[in-house]
């Protein structure tokens, strides 16, 4: 294959992206369109995604907005897009994803192909724990209770 020839094939990618938490519910749904749009407007073709989600970030994200004031963000809309691109269309996708001013972030990787999503189990199994039985004990009068404790001290005595 010559150098100046285009790789057209398509290969497995995922994006993983947030978007600012200062869109409206019932706008983000087109937010998630623009970023569908990039991908089919430069030939990708999309196998899945997950819709964004609410999540509290692991640290403050600063982001200049208007009037060149960064904005703090602790929390922000997460959501994936897997799909099929040549090489070149995912440097297009790639250039719109970093012009969108609503996009907080965003990862674009090749997953290892046919690996299926696996959710995080929240709640794991814990291990069980083996209940011991409690012997049951007797009440001891102080005189009793008076000589186990001489028994025992005098089991212990060190002799020097």
């Amino acid at each position: 294959m010559s150098e100046h020839m285009e790789d057209t094939t398509k290969k497995l990618y995922e994006v993983g992206y947030l978007l600012i938490p200062l869109i409206p519910e019932d706008r983000l749904a087109d937010e998630v369109n623009v970023l569908r749009s990039y991908i089919e407007t430069a030939n990708g073709f999309i196998i899945g995604e997950d819709q964004p989600k609410m999540r509290r970030l692991a640290y403050t994200i600063k982001q200049r907005g208007m009037a060149s004031k960064k904005i703090r963000f602790e929390d922000a809309y997460f959501g994936w897009i897997r799909f099929q691109a040549s090489a070149s269309d995912v440097l297009v996708i790639n250039d719109a994803l970093d012009k969108n001013d609503k996009v907080l972030r965003y990862i674009l990787i090749k997953p290892v192909k046919d690996t299926p999503r696996i959710q995080r189990v929240m709640n794991a199994v814990k291990p069980k724990v083996e209940v011991i039985k409690k012997e049951k004990r007797t009440q001891l009068s102080d005189q009793e209770l008076d000589k186990e404790i001489d028994q025992l001290l005098d089991d212990n005595k060190v002799t020097a």
